[in-house]
């Protein structure tokens, strides 16, 4: 007995295509993802310019905008499963204190 409602019933014609790590979109997502890092910190940066407090706040803020956006919009091109493969790079691991 088949329930013809399942989704494993069904064919997946809207399925998105997974991407691999070789292909241009996926390319152009992780130099977003790097250029986000940047961005983020140059953060660090803003308060150190010799500009206005109101300066130093509208860069600061277009420069927040621009680390999310680079961010969201590289993973978006990236794919999932490449995104996921950075951020483990880039995790704490855990050590082992059996002293």
């Amino acid at each position: 007995m088949t329930n013809r409602d399942r989704p494993s019933d069904r064919r997946d014609d809207h399925a998105v295509p997974e991407q691999d790590a070789g292909s241009a979109t996926a390319k152009i997502g992780v130099m977003l993802i790097l250029l986000s890092g940047v961005l983020w910190f140059s953060l660090f940066a803003i308060p150190f310019l010799p500009l206005t407090i109101g300066q130093k706040a509208a860069i600061g803020g277009a420069d927040f905008v621009a680390v999310q956006i680079a961010w969201w919009l590289g993973a978006a091109l990236a794919g999932p499963e490449i995104v996921a493969r950075l951020r483990s790079r880039f995790r704490r691991r855990e050590t082992s204190d059996e002293s």
